[in-house]
């Protein structure tokens, strides 16, 4: 009995000890392969990007239908085209391999993609999610999840744009130069395309009857919010005018209206209406926007009209 009783604690100590066999990997020649296979992607070194995959591999991109690394690089490089640079960022990059309950070999990625399109310079951010198989050092399937939606619009708009009539894209042009100005924290794009007697209402209320009560307007903002920004959402131009969603944006690090600086941010968002005169002129803009919204985030009390 006693030596019964060695034997099954024998046993038992034997088989407490064996290793569970290893399954998750921080380091590994398929997460150096995957990779380098990013960085070829970065670099537009599609020939040495192939050897990474196996002749029959299936790609999932965003879709249950698989394609070919051929098929996925005649995509990329025609999205591609419309950027000045892309790649994926260093910076919250994640990688990992996994042996699943099969024993098959994943590699998980993920990582932020950034580009910058020529026609404007657009910056797009787009998370993406990436898990490819690996056989033989190989890729045999991958599946790439992300949102689409930021590059689809994008290049719409420049479609758009480009589509525009001559006189549509020289308001656009301007436009897009007073809120450079506005950026640039400088009065002159304003001044070089507005009439003298600009005016500017805020909710409907007269609130600038000329240029130089305009350039006082700004300097109020960005002399308060010394990071000040201007991000334009949407822009719509019909005749003579041009409509236009913003988001405003600033620390408030200076004096506002009387109030000490108090280190808040504040991020508003609004919409304007741009009107130009037979001469292509700025001769108004009406703004509309909830003014308390600013107040309440910096935690100071409203001006009384």
């Amino acid at each position: 009995m006693k030596k019964l009783l060695l034997f099954v604690l024998t046993v038992v100590l034997i088989t407490s000890c064996q290793k569970e066999k290893q399954r998750y990997f921080s380091e590994s020649p398929e997460i150096n392969a995957f990779k380098a296979s990013i960085s070829e992607y970065g670099n537009g070194d599609w020939k040495t990007w192939h050897t990474h995959f196996a002749d029959t591999a299936k790609l999932y991109i965003n879709s249950l239908k698989s394609i070919s690394a051929s098929d996925l690089e005649s995509a990329q490089r025609e999205m591609l085209s419309n950027f000045s640079s892309y790649g994926f960022q260093d910076k919250g990059t994640f990688a990992e391999m996994v042996l699943d309950s099969d024993d098959e070999t994943w590699v998980n990625y993920w990582a932020n993609w950034h580009g910058i399109l020529k026609e404007n310079g657009k910056e797009i951010d787009v998370p993406v999610h990436i898990t490819a198989q690996y056989v033989n050092g190989k890729v045999v399937e991958m599946y790439d999840y992300y949102d689409s939606n930021p590059i689809t619009v994008a290049l719409a708009e420049i479609e758009a744009v480009n589509n525009m009539a001559l006189e549509d894209k020289a308001i656009l042009e301007s436009i897009n130069k007073v809120v450079e100005g506005w950026n640039a924290h400088d009065i002159s794009n304003l001044k070089s395309l507005s009439v003298e007697k600009l005016v500017r209402t805020t909710n409907g209320n007269l609130e600038l009857k000329n240029i130089t009560d305009y350039e006082g307007f700004m300097k109020t903002f960005v002399t308060a919010f010394p990071d000040f920004k201007v991000l334009a959402t949407k822009l719509d131009i019909k005749g003579n005018k041009a409509y236009i969603s913003w988001t405003v944006t600033g620390t408030h690090n200076g004096d506002f209206m009387g109030n000490a600086a108090t280190g808040k941010k504040i991020k508003v968002n609004g919409f304007s209406i741009w009107t130009l005169n037979a001469a292509g002129k700025f001769i108004s803009e009406d703004a509309y926007f909830d003014n308390q919204i600013m107040f309440n985030q910096l935690g100071i009390t409203p001006p009384k009209s």
